[in-house]
């Protein structure tokens, strides 16, 4: 069960930083959380600011096999989905790891890999969830938002945490089970479908328009007249 382990600290540098750091100190779905993170990131090193936030990092360490890894990113943008939709309306999950509300973002998801020789060591899903946090910095403030924010109310942080656990642990359990009512979440919910993209797959760059998202969690994109599909990528909107 993820959670049934759970590590907390006032402040950390990074939640996964710490898991990637001590994995071997810890069982399948050890949750490490923290209150304050001093060098948090998301995607591509980005960095996450953190202020008064929901912050935590899952440690996954069952066999997997390298398609459930990405796989694994919308599952819990599912639990995230189901566990903010009843405080804040206008969510979408934007592929595929953040969710958005009214263009912008409010929760992010980070997964990365710790790889031995010929095989994965372990998982860690990063997660953090913008709270009662109300001043960004200038570089952020367009793009960025919180639960206070969007209703003017303050939450607690351990009562949002722990129903975010029950419903990855829901969410985690189906998968393994391979029930995708996590895809059809990801699907009804998305803020790319019909949309013209910018798409940087890392080998190059392309506009394109997004055809749908796929029930093996790939994203499908027209560019050039020729429909292809991926797993891994970072996509721009022009309203975002």
């Amino acid at each position: 069960m993820l959670g049934s382990k759970i590590v907390s600290f006032q402040t950390l540098a990074s939640t996964n930083t710490y898991l990637k750091d001590n994995y071997r100190n810890f069982t399948h779905g050890t949750i490490v959380t923290c209150v304050h993170q001093t060098e948090g990131k998301g995607r591509f090193n980005r960095k996450w600011f953190a202020g008064e936030d929901l912050l935590l990092s899952i440690l996954i360490k069952e066999n997997l096999k390298l398609t459930e890894i990405p796989q694994l990113g919308l599952v819990c943008a599912a639990a995230v989905y189901e566990t903010l939709k009843k405080y804040v309306s206008d969510l979408i999950i934007k592929w595929p790891n953040d969710i958005l509300v009214r263009g912008k973002k409010l929760a992010g998801i980070l997964l990365e890999s710790v790889i031995g020789e010929n095989r994965l060591n372990c998982l860690i899903i990063g997660i953090g969830i913008n709270v009662n946090t109300v001043n960004y910095p200038k570089e952020l403030a367009h793009k960025s938002t919180s639960l206070k924010l969007q209703t003017g109310n303050s939450y607690v942080i351990d009562e949002l945490q722990k129903k975010l656990i029950e419903n990855i642990n829901v969410f985690y359990l189906e998968f393994k089970l391979d029930n995708h009512r996590y895809i059809d979440i990801c699907i009804m919910n998305s803020g790319l479908i019909g949309k013209d993209v910018v798409f940087n797959n890392f080998s190059s760059v392309k506009k394109g328009k997004v055809l749908a998202i796929l029930r093996n969690g790939n994203i499908l994109i027209e560019a050039d007249g020729i429909a292809t599909e991926y797993n891994y990528g970072e996509i721009t909107l022009s309203e975002y």
